[in-house]
């Protein structure tokens, strides 16, 4: 991996939260090829979230259950994706806590979350109406 560990991106860095790697699916978006087209080259994936993934995997029901099953098989089979260790408590945490160390944009659909990565100094993406990823400014 071409991330460093001390925080210096040597690849420009996303991290993806829960949420959008299920709209990959329940929404048919292609979330990592238009990250690319934008320059990132890694997508970092918490290991909260892998978990959380895992969970929604078993707890949900139809489309949102075959979602996170395919999700999990996303991100084990994309060669520019890493699951990355947290001893964060939460998933939110976990995703500030690994944005931050890779100097990485978050990329998250949750409003709140995004408000406190901003004002946290992290960068932040999110896909507007459910089709294009959009970069916001810190």
């Amino acid at each position: 991996m071409e991330v460093d560990r001390g925080g210096k991106n040597k690849v420009k860095s996303a991290v993806l939260d829960t949420n959008v790697l299920i709209y990959v699916f329940t929404q048919k978006v292609d979330i990592l090829d238009q990250l690319r087209e934008l320059g990132f080259k890694k997508f970092l994936i918490p290991d909260k979230v892998f978990e959380e993934l895992k969970n929604l995997s078993i707890s949900l029901t139809g489309k949102e259950k075959r979602a996170a099953k395919l999700a999990i098989k996303l991100i084990e089979s994309c060669k520019d994706c890493e699951i990355v260790e947290s001893n964060a408590v939460g998933t939110d945490d976990a995703l500030l806590q690994v944005a931050k160390k890779f100097k990485a944009t978050l990329i998250t659909n949750d409003k709140n979350l995004r408000r406190r990565a901003n004002e946290e100094g992290v960068e932040t993406g999110y896909l507007r109406e459910m089709k294009f990823v959009e970069i916001e400014e810190i």
